[in-house]
């Protein structure tokens, strides 16, 4: 199939800790989500908001990292799609609301926007057997160009999951970082250089075992036999509740 390219941003969010958990996510998916839905230009939006504990899984490879470090355990991420480069442009004239409100929930925000066709919609997100969803967080080997990194995650990765039989399917390769894309005052931007991340998948299954299975087959082990190549990380986390705020199916909610 010929998936639908996007311009897209994936922000990997930290909850503040001196909040309880509950409270954090209630505030995130309610009032902070109704700042963000009144912003213009924005296609999707929607937040995955990760299992605390349900992380991990990916399969391991030699020199490729899987295990989820506990110091650089992120609670979730925010996903969503603009309409262009306009709308990326002139954000910031609209932002200082949602900048303004992060500091109540979060600790850190990380901004990764992807650029024109930078993203990839491998289906339509109307799939109403998708009952629950894993993000991958993706890192680059150093002495690999971005454009051989994209190539894998669009031609190689999304291809894989896609026969595998994932639902809902999504596919990110991000521009270079810089904190200057969510100057948020007030929450966190460290990101240190072995820690980033430059790409990201949303995969989709009927539940939680059927998560299981796609990474048993042919298809992901032939991944798995070459990440190492591409890659140095690859973080599984599930998806505990998926918030869709703006979006075209108003079912995403599991």
């Amino acid at each position: 199939m010929t998936p639908e390219p996007t311009m897209s941003g994936i922000f990997p969010v930290w909850l503040r800790e001196d909040l309880t958990r509950a409270a954090a996510l209630q505030y995130w998916k309610e009032p902070h989500a109704r700042i963000v839905s009144r912003l213009p230009g924005l296609v999707e939006y929607r937040q995955h908001h990760f299992s605390p504990t349900d992380h991990g899984y990916w399969p391991s490879s030699p020199t490729v990292g899987t295990a989820v470090p506990a110091t650089w355990r992120c609670d979730g991420i925010a996903e969503a799609r603009m309409t262009g480069v306009a709308a990326v442009l002139t954000a910031p004239v609209h932002m200082r609301e949602v900048y303004l409100d992060e500091q109540n929930v979060f600790a850190r925000v990380l901004g990764n926007l992807t650029g024109p066709r930078g993203g990839r919609w491998w289906t339509d997100g109307h799939d109403p057997g998708v009952g629950h969803r894993t993000v991958l967080l993706l890192r680059r080997r150093r002495g690999v160009s971005r454009r051989a990194f994209h190539q894998y995650v669009h031609h190689r990765i999304g291809p894989a999951l896609h026969q595998a039989g994932a639902g809902d399917l999504r596919t990110y390769a991000f521009l270079r970082w810089s904190p200057l894309a969510h100057p948020t005052p007030g929450v966190s931007h460290d990101n240190p250089p072995f820690r980033r991340y430059h790409g990201c998948v949303v995969l989709g299954t009927a539940d939680r075992a059927a998560v299981d299975d796609i990474l048993a087959s042919t298809a992901v082990a032939g991944l798995v036999a070459d990440q190492h190549t591409v890659m140095t990380a690859v973080h599984a986390f599930a998806v505990e509740h998926t918030e869709p705020v703006i979006g075209r199916d108003p079912r995403l909610g599991t």
